[in-house]
């Protein structure tokens, strides 16, 4: 294969994979397509004669896939470097899985010119192994890409599931990279079959544990997505989506009015049904101007009805997101969610944890030159501090209907019938986390919160500034993945969507339009808490595969050391030189 076919074959892996993940034409994504997506790179690879054309392959693959999945990154005038550079970020890490992922490659090809009869030309060099190791490292290229400061988790194979949701109910056990890797090995399982198609015998091996391992998820699915779960309490909640444009309203008067229009007609509704919220909750970012020094503005403003006002009317806490400085000396202000009581008193405060990088985290803004640097001269934000704690809210519920009786029951010999009639009458609370925004879809951050006795997460969201559908709901099914993993609901109350209620299987309860103004008064269920394996263990998986990698890079070590064997083109020509004077 010439490497401008090989190149074509990349692109269109990259192209077809971004098919799969949610996109302006399948809003939920085209899982279809992820069964095919990653084929052409498989036989790019496989065509591939060194090291470098595999690199550009993988390159290129990674770097398309980015950039029509991650399109609406090109906003305004930054899209240089809110596209372009993440898409070479993403090349480049590409380019670093390339080397590990060539290797089987190489060695399958010149096994027959070195004749290595060794345990490694057998198994090491199998199609079998060939497909596990492919399906490995692109899962723990996957890993790596979703992690640390610059992680960024979208473009994955896991983001294309939620049509087969119960394919993705395996992520309470394994986190969203079971998954891919699963998706993974379906692709190498079907390009070897194009490749190597007369080799039924040794494919069948495989074939059939992709079959079952497929079957078994499958299964499984079913069973998580019909069961019947029994809500131990309910939190009557409002949810606003004021659909407010970052880029046009410059301060926060109009969304706090248009909120106030939307939550008093959410309040109309559940009066008709005799009930009244016990939570009301406003996007990420609403109030502009930051607490706790400024908090005197919402006594008097709007004008029309201050907010401290209206907050009292209600008779009930709201959460909202808005800033709070930490400490004006250092410049540390968090992008924050504001919890006040049904008397306007903010009463707590957590601050975004993991922020955008180069967007809301910038490195060095901490420094006065630089701040002053950025402020004055690139006429940018100085950014935002991260939270340094993770903060849960108490907030009273109701015990829902046809509950277990025993599940918040807590038995005492030493109190009485009539104490623990008496503590089982008083109304319950829900321990609520709200992550904000990009939050939601890392592990570190929404692991930890469940762990410390997370009963539902509300997360407040902006995802505005995209003005596109798929951007909103690409963010939504990562999101989504935090239900599954944890057994718990999830909530997602958005400035202009995707704004949703989902159950522990991910299944839609209650959701708003995207892009319009609107709100919803639900009564959001909260189960009992189960510790699934992925709470307890975390990402396990990919830390096996690497372990498994680094076993396999010595054991091929030590091998090529006693045979004389470098899977490499000039190493290869040389055997064949001295085996020809001979």
């Amino acid at each position: 294969m010439i490497p401008i076919l090989q190149v074509f074959y990349s692109v269109f892996s990259g192209v077809m994979l971004a098919a799969a993940i949610p996109n302006e034409f399948y809003l939920l994504g085209c899982p279809v397509f992820t069964v095919l997506a990653l084929v052409p790179l498989y036989i790019a690879v496989w065509e591939s004669k060194n090291y470098k054309q595999a690199m550009l392959c993988f390159a290129v693959q990674t770097a398309a896939t980015h950039l029509c999945s991650s399109f609406w990154l090109g906003f305004k005038d930054f899209a240089i470097f809110t596209l372009g550079f993440s898409a070479f970020g993403t090349a480049l890490i590409g380019c670093a899985f390339a080397l590990l992922l060539y290797l089987p490659f190489s060695s399958a090809k010149s096994k027959n010119d070195l004749n290595l009869n060794s345990l490694h030309n057998q198994f090491f060099n199998s199609i079998t192994f060939r497909c596990l190791y492919f399906a490995g490292i692109y899962t723990l290229y996957e890993w790596i890409k979703s992690s640390g400061f610059l992680g960024y988790p979208w473009g994955t194979l896991s983001s294309t599931m939620y049509e087969w949701r119960p394919l993705m109910q395996i992520a309470d056990i394994t986190g969203p990279y079971g998954v891919s890797i699963q998706f993974a090995l379906i692709n190498a399982v079907i390009a070897e079959l194009l490749i190597h198609f007369n080799k039924r015998r040794e494919l069948s091996d495989i074939t059939r544990l992709c079959a079952a391992l497929f079957f078994v998820s499958l299964i499984y699915g079913k069973y998580q997505c019909s069961k019947v779960r029994i809500p131990q309490k309910t939190l009557s909640t409002i949810m606003v989506q004021q659909n407010s444009d970052p880029w046009k309203e410059k301060t926060d008067t109009e969304a706090i009015l248009r909120s106030q229009e939307y939550t008093q007609k959410a309040v109309a509704q559940l009066k008709e049904k005799g009930e009244h919220p016990q939570l009301t909750v406003w996007s990420e970012g609403t109030l502009k101007h930051t607490f706790p020094a400024n908090s005197i503005h919402y006594k008097y403003f709007p004008s029309e009805q201050p907010l401290f006002e209206f907050i009292e009317k209600q008779n009930c806490p709201f959460l909202i997101g808005g800033a709070y400085v930490k400490d004006y000396e250092t410049f540390r202000i968090f992008n924050a969610a504001l919890m006040f009581d049904s008397k306007a008193n903010l009463r707590g405060v957590y601050g975004k944890n993991h922020l955008v990088p180069f967007a809301e985290a910038i490195p060095g803004a901490h420094i006065p030159a630089v701040r002053k640097f950025l402020v004055e001269v690139l006429k940018i934000s100085a950014g935002w501090t991260p939270g340094d704690q993770y903060v849960y809210f108490e907030i009273p519920a109701s015990y829902a209907e046809g509950r277990s009786i025993n599940a918040y029951k807590t038995i005492s010999l030493a109190e009485s019938f009539e104490q623990q009639t008496e503590k089982e009458n008083l109304a319950p609370v829900v321990r609520i986390a709200t992550p904000i925004c990009f939050d939601d879809s890392f592990p570190d951050i929404m692991r930890p919160l469940f762990k410390g006795g997370a009963e539902l997460f509300m997360n407040i969201t902006d995802d505005s500034w995209s003005l596109k559908k798929s951007s909103e709901f690409q963010h939504f099914v990562i999101a989504s993945y935090a239900a599954i993993e944890f057994r718990t609901t999830v909530a997602r109350s958005t400035n202009s969507g995707y704004s949703v209620v989902l159950d522990p299987s991910a299944k839609i309860l209650a959701e708003m339009p995207l892009f319009e103004s609107a709100s919803l008064a639900c009564k959001i269920p909260v189960y009992e808490r189960h510790i699934t394996v992925y709470a307890l263990l975390g990402n396990w998986l990919p830390y096996l595969l690497a372990v498994l990698l680094v076993c396999y890079s010595v054991f091929s070590f030590r091998t090529f050391e006693k045979t004389d064997y470098i899977p490499d083109e000039r190493k290869i020509k040389k055997h064949k030189h001295k085996k020809h004077k001979k």
